[in-house]
């Protein structure tokens, strides 16, 4: 079967903030490069959704996954034919993700 990645709303801004992070306090090429990292696993997942482990600290919710890239953990949850990205939580900030 094949997948297509979505990302959610708070995904993307999730990818935006970090963006706009790196690009402030490293340079745009250390954005840039984090990024493409970002997406790289993304595209792994869309084609392997079933690569990220079993995320059971969310009973409540869709069965999610997530896998770590750098220090980021791309949350994400399958429905039928769509890897649904839903969140990139930096591994190195305290609190909840969702």
């Amino acid at each position: 079967m094949a997948y297509r990645n979505h990302w959610l709303r708070r995904a993307e801004k999730d990818f935006n903030d970090i963006y706009l992070y790196y690009r402030r306090y490293a340079s745009e090429e250390v954005a840039k490069r984090r990024l493409e990292k970002i997406l790289q696993t993304a595209e792994k997942i869309e084609g392997m959704p079933n690569i990220g482990m079993l995320d059971d600290e969310f009973p409540h919710t869709p069965s999610y996954r997530h896998i770590t890239v750098l220090d980021y953990r791309i949350y994400y949850f399958v429905e039928e034919d769509v890897v649904n990205i839903a969140a990139i939580w930096d591994c190195r900030q305290g609190g909840d993700v969702f």
